[in-house]
């Protein structure tokens, strides 16, 4: 049975390391890049590692791993080449109902970190379930070409119009008898809903083209045009009056 692919919230959630070398490294970056309040445990720590806590971006307990540590923690991972602490840190963990990752060390692992490919807004995870980190960084590799400037453009302006287009709803919603709670905000037979396979729909070979040109603007009006998402809201027969 695979694993189920999740992006996970972070932002100000308790996270222990265990560990401070160079795979934890690896794990402290991005975890604090990502907002989580990380506390490290180890009684040694490379540089790097030791300059996060020095900057007041992570907290330290200079310690080997001790019982009792993972308690008031929501996420654990485990960066060490010592099987025992992991399985150790592992047991409690689990016990204690706390996710657990534990670095090349599967049997230890409620979850695994795939390859990431980050650029702008967006994210691409890819993984083999743990049976090949060399094929996961191939796929990784291939995953940053296919992320060219182009994409990176449409996922912007794809981003902007959606915020226009949301606040276009919540002025119908404003004025609407059949407000839903978002979302999706406004009920299907709104005559300004835009439903999910249009904006698909939307991102058609003229939008691509004027992309890949740099004409921002026009592409801008193709999308709105494609999505029918123009102007003020068109008012429904069960539009509440506002004196």
């Amino acid at each position: 049975m695979g694993y189920y692919p999740i992006f996970l919230q972070v932002e100000r959630k308790p996270v222990l390391l265990v560990g401070g070398g160079h795979v934890a490294l690896e794990k402290i970056g991005k975890l604090v890049d990502h907002g989580a309040a990380v506390t490290v445990v180890a009684p040694e720590r490379i540089p790097d590692v030791q300059a996060y806590i020095d900057d007041g971006r992570a907290v330290l307990l200079d310690r080997p791993f001790a019982d009792g540590d993972t308690g008031g923690f929501e996420l654990v991972m485990v960066a060490t080449d010592d099987g025992e602490v992991n399985r150790r840190v592992a047991d409690e963990a689990r016990a204690n109902g706390i996710l657990v990752n534990a670095a090349d060390d599967v049997d230890n692992c409620d979850f695994i970190l795939p390859s990431l490919v980050r650029k702008g807004e967006i994210a691409i995870a890819a993984s083999t379930g743990g049976s090949s980190p060399a094929m996961a960084r191939w796929l990784r590799e291939r995953l940053e070409e296919f992320l060219s400037d182009d994409v990176i453009a449409l996922g912007d302006l794809l981003a902007d119009v959606r915020r226009e287009v949301r606040q276009r709803d919540r002025e119908c919603a404003s004025n609407c008898t059949r407000t839903k709670t978002p979302p999706p905000l406004l009920c299907e037979e709104c005559p300004n809903r835009v439903p999910t396979d249009r904006w698909q729909g939307a991102i058609d070979s003229e939008l691509r083209r004027l992309i890949a040109a740099g004409d921002t603007s026009a592409a801008r009006e193709r999308l709105l045009d494609n999505l029918d998402a123009r102007g003020a809201p068109a008012p429904a027969p069960w539009w509440k009056v506002i004196a």
